[in-house]
């Protein structure tokens, strides 16, 4: 059959949207690099720091249900320009932040507008192709979302080096203008039907609601404690907003999330799929970036040079993970990628101090390679497990899940980081013979939670003991590593038993929703 080029006004969809999937990974990517440059400016803790990261992609979760049916109401091209303009908004304002309060708000109101932009863009560039050529139309879109994650750590440490760590924000102004430019000149308006989808605003907050305030609570779990009360009435205020979410959504004439969906057996294991690995991918984005950078002492632009190993093997198999799966379909890749990232796990809890290099990047390599196996065979499992009618609302509760495992990976292993080291640094203190000053014993632990560590740190304490001090919190920082790199390890085990039991074998032309879930 003879190919014919594609039409320059779809040429020009494909490259506004891929610009999209670039600018919203990496954003997200890169910014683990600017952990520590923003700690050094500000003075700020690892808590707080961590919700540079988790702050994006959990509003970024928290939005995107009713985000899509907020496109459908308002039509595509308009959500994707309104959505450009928050992005940049959001962007510029975590530039010019000048405390973690001001570059936080910038972050939320960056997946606010990721939140706005997901599901039409995914939507445009599906119907706006002939159906002989969707595949490679999607696997070019997805190739760019695995660019801006492959290129991300690096591009961001070079950005750090050589311009200072705001630009990483600043850049997404010009790019997010050339976007809204060829949205408006070659997307086609849409035609609204008559009977426009409603969104239900009540039920709609229920869900944000159900879903971020169990989130803060995490995130607060090292700070609180586990018996503090506060703790325990935010974890119960979601489960209540949840449920009203549930009551509000079963009565609506137009429900948020259908039913439907979860009667397919292959679009749950999907779903819980995806939402495990992306816990995997976020606990090795940001511990060891942290890892190279406080332990190796590695600069932020070597750092970022290192992670190629991983996001290079992941961001290459984004293009050619189509044919793969053409060949011997869904389940293989899956089951593969989740058995490289348990390699990778179980070799990355060895790490310590003197780790060579090579063995960090074959750390990174393994991983890079499961996730991206993973990732290729997961995006197209889900859309062959959900209706055509439903492929707007599938996605973007798979976004959801997808988000929600990265803001649990990013609060839970720095947490748990602080809570393990804490206990293995006052156990090599007691060993080793120093005593503390209850005032001590409280900066000490206050400094755990520190993603830049200087020398100077140890102010009031007794000059002997510093050295001491020092060596025993690179230790505790790197026994809690270990630690989480075998709770991944965990994790990837129960990602392969979920592909196992829901992924059909079926051959690479057929329809996965053949398997329903018996209810």
């Amino acid at each position: 059959m003879q190919r014919t080029s594609l039409p320059f006004h779809l040429v020009m969809i494909l490259s506004a949207i891929s610009v999209i999937f670039f600018l919203l990974n990496i954003d997200y990517a890169a910014v683990n690099m600017v952990l520590l440059p923003v700690a050094h400016e500000i003075n700020a803790d690892l808590n707080d720091l961590q919700w540079l990261l988790s702050a994006y992609v959990l509003i970024w979760a928290a939005l995107v249900i009713p985000a899509s049916r907020l496109a459908d109401t308002m039509g595509r091209r308009k959500a994707l320009t309104l959505g450009m303009l928050i992005f940049m908004i959001g962007s510029a304002l975590a530039g010019i932040g000048h405390s973690l309060s001001v570059i936080i708000a910038g972050r939320l109101l960056q997946g606010v507008g990721g939140a706005l932009m997901t599901a039409p863009a995914w939507s445009l560039l599906f119907t706006s192709c002939p159906p002989e050529r969707q595949g490679i139309i999607i696997s070019i879109g997805l190739s760019f979302g695995g660019l801006g994650l492959a290129t991300g750590p690096n591009l961001g440490g070079y950005i750090i080096e050589h311009f200072g760590w705001r630009w990483i924000f600043y850049i997404n102004v010009p790019l997010g203008l050339l976007v809204i430019l060829i949205t408006l000149l070659y997307c086609p308006k849409d035609t609204i039907p008559h009977e426009k989808t409603r969104l239900n605003p009540i039920a709609s907050f229920f869900l944000m609601a159900g879903v971020c305030l169990p989130f803060y609570a995490l995130n607060q779990l090292e700070v609180w404690g586990p018996g503090e009360p506060r703790l325990w009435a935010l974890f119960l205020g979601g489960l209540l907003f949840l449920g009203l979410y549930s009551w509000q959504d079963k009565y609506s004439a137009t429900r948020l999330i259908p039913g439907h969906l979860f009667r397919s057996k292959a679009y749950i294991a999907s779903v819980i799929g995806i939402g495990l690995m992306a816990i995997s991918f976020s606990m090795i984005l940001v511990l060891m970036g942290l890892y190279l950078q406080n332990i190796l002492e590695y600069s932020s632009y070597q750092s970022g040079l290192i992670f190629m190993a991983m996001t290079l093997s992941m961001g290459l198999l984004s293009p050619i993970g189509g044919k793969l799966i053409d060949l011997v379909g869904v389940k293989t890749p899956m089951i593969l990628g989740t058995l490289f990232a348990f390699v990778s796990f179980a070799f990355s809890a060895f790490l310590d101090k003197e780790s060579n290099l090579w063995f960090v990047c074959l750390c990174l390599f393994l991983m890079g390679t499961g996730l991206g196996s993973f990732f290729a065979g997961c995006n197209i499992a889900v859309l062959r497990a959900a209706a055509p009618q439903d492929l707007s609302i599938a996605s973007g509760v798979y976004t959801m899940i997808m988000m929600l495992g990265n803001t649990l990976s990013v609060i839970l292993s720095t947490s748990l980081v602080v809570l393990w080291g804490r206990d293995t640094l006052f156990t090599k203190l007691q060993e080793e013979g120093i005593q503390l000053t209850g005032v001590q014993h409280e900066k000490l632990a206050s400094l755990i939670a520190k993603a830049d560590l200087p020398q100077d740190a140890f102010t009031g304490f007794d000059p002997h003991h510093i050295p001491t001090l020092f060596q025993g919190m690179q230790e505790a920082f790197v026994q809690g590593l270990s630690w989480n790199m075998m709770g991944g390890a965990l994790v990837t085990l129960v990602a392969l038993g979920v592909v196992l039991w829901g992924i059909p074998a079926g051959k690479p032309t057929e329809k996965i929703e053949a398997a329903p879930l018996p209810l």
